[in-house]
Parts: structure tokens; C-alpha cells; sequence
């Protein structure tokens, strides 16, 4: 016989994981958390948080972007598994968000191995020429389509482009979830999760933990 499990309700597993999973946290990334969960701030959960450390340690990468710094969470979380000589570029359109991140990464020392850029998540990537071994995209769910060109353009070869909340609250995945204001967001989602895993040049695999998780590696040589 085989058993079915209905995964509908996914609570439960998150709570699971977050009272299981350990990483290192730092006294002022304990200090975050609590303030995102008092006062509404956006930060990654502590699944995706763990989930983050591994691929960032097991890839090792001197250069990070990042799309959304918000307080700074995942900003420090990239640059302490990165060490340090890694650096990191991350943009925010936020001013009170990127003031936040800016006093949390001085609390953490980090703040020389950090560039902070306050704008449009586009405009920013449109003009940047560098290249980066990860790319961390956590910004406005509707514009990852309009992303991920300059996305793929910005990544080095070998290198990690990592996007939060692909499965935007199950609504992604199955339609009776979604909640009428969110279609444009739901669809945009849709059409870049279809061109992420058809891009020849990406080996792409998505994860169901926290909102979802998809995990792209760009080829040594684009098909």
C-alpha cells in the first residue's frame, strides 16, 4: 500500500525545523531576529537561514550580491560563511531599512567588507559590471523576472544564484491559494520559475522550505 502524506499544511514542519536546525548565529543576528519578529521586519526563516550557510560554505565565494538587504540578516549570514575576505554589494530601496543594516553590520565589525547601495533592484543590476560568485535575491517577488537577466549576466561561471520565496506562500504551486491581489505576483513567478529552469546555461533545482527556495549554478561555459 502506498501512503500518501498531505504536506497542505506545512507549519508544523517549519516548527519542526526551527527547533532542530542549528547555525551560527552571532549575539547581534540573535538581536535581529528578535527585533524582525517584534516589529514586522523581513528576514529569511531559520530553515532557509541554515539552508543559506551550507551553500555558502560549501562554495566558498569571495564576491556577493545581494537584492533586498532589509536589516542586514542574510547580509551578515553571507558574510560570515563567506570569511574574511569576502566582500559583499547589497541594495535595499529602503532608506530606514538600509540605515538599520548599516548600524547592525558596525555592530558586527563587518561594515568595511560591505557596500551599501540604496535604489531600484534593476536599476542597480543594470548598471553594475562586476562579476559574483553568489547572488542572493530576496527583493520585490513581481520584478525577478526583469532580474534575471542582469542576474545571469552578473554571475560568474560556477557560481550561485540563489532566490528566495519562489513559491510565494504555496500560491505558486497551487491555485487555490492564491489571493486575488497577488495574481500579477503569482504569474510573474510562474514565468521566471518556466524561464529559470529552461535557461541552458543554469543547472537550477528548487526546494520547498520557508517560502521556497530555488538554487542555480550558471555552467563553466554558456550553451
Amino acid at each position: 500500500m502506498v501512503m500518501r502524506m498531505d504536506f497542505t499544511d506545512k507549519d508544523y514542519i517549519e516548527n519542526y525545523l526551527a527547533g532542530l536546525i542549528r547555525f551560527p548565529e552571532t549575539p547581534t543576528m540573535l538581536e535581529m531576529r528578535r527585533q524582525a519578529e517584534k516589529e514586522g521586519y523581513p528576514i529569511i526563516r531559520p530553515a532557509v537561514a541554515a539552508f543559506l550557510n551550507v551553500l555558502v560554505n560549501s562554495k566558498k565565494p569571495t564576491s556577493a550580491l545581494e537584492i533586498g538587504t532589509s536589516i542586514g540578516y542574510s547580509g551578515l549570514l553571507i558574510l560570515q560563511a563567506m570569511g574574511t575576505n569576502g566582500r559583499l554589494i547589497s541594495v535595499e530601496s529602503s532608506e530606514d531599512l538600509l540605515e538599520s543594516a548599516r548600524e547592525n553590520f558596525k555592530k558586527q565589525g563587518v561594515a568595511n567588507q560591505v557596500t551599501l547601495i540604496a535604489g531600484d533592484g534593476g536599476d542597480v543590476l543594470n548598471h553594475l559590471d562586476d562579476t559574483f560568485g553568489l547572488i542572493f535575491l530576496d527583493g520585490p517577488k513581481a520584478q525577478y523576472l526583469s532580474y534575471l537577466p542582469d542576474c545571469i549576466r552578473l554571475l560568474e561561471h560556477g557560481g550561485l544564484l540563489v532566490c528566495d520565496d519562489v513559491l510565494f506562500y504555496g500560491m505558486v504551486a497551487k491555485d487555490e491559494l492564491i489571493h486575488r491581489r497577488k495574481i500579477t505576483i503569482v504569474k510573474r513567478m510562474r514565468k521566471f520559475l518556466r524561464t529559470l529552469v529552461d535557461y541552458p546555461g543554469l543547472d537550477t533545482a528548487i526546494v520547498p522550505i520557508g517560502n521556497g527556495i530555488s538554487v542555480s549554478v550558471k555552467k563553466e561555459a554558456d550553451l
